[in-house]
């Protein structure tokens, strides 16, 4: 009985030893920049957007690139 529970213990143990992906270790394709043409639709969380004009939108980390530059 022992040994039993011994071995169940064990395998509920290595049951819980797969490492999960971590957000350093995710890879998230998003382009530097989304040029839209005007009249384009963009589904977004909050609702459906029409660009009026031509427009380039740029990723978090292009901004952020180009802040630091200084345009």
């Amino acid at each position: 009985m022992k040994n039993l529970l011994l071995i169940c213990s064990l395998l509920l143990v290595s049951c819980g030893s797969v490492k999960q992906p971590t957000m350093g270790e995710l890879v998230l394709s998003q382009p530097a920049i989304l040029p839209l043409d005007r009249g384009a639709v963009v589904k977004t969380r909050d609702g459906v957007y029409t660009a009026q004009d031509n427009e380039v939108w740029h990723s978090d980390q292009r901004f952020r690139e180009l802040e630091r530059k200084g345009y």
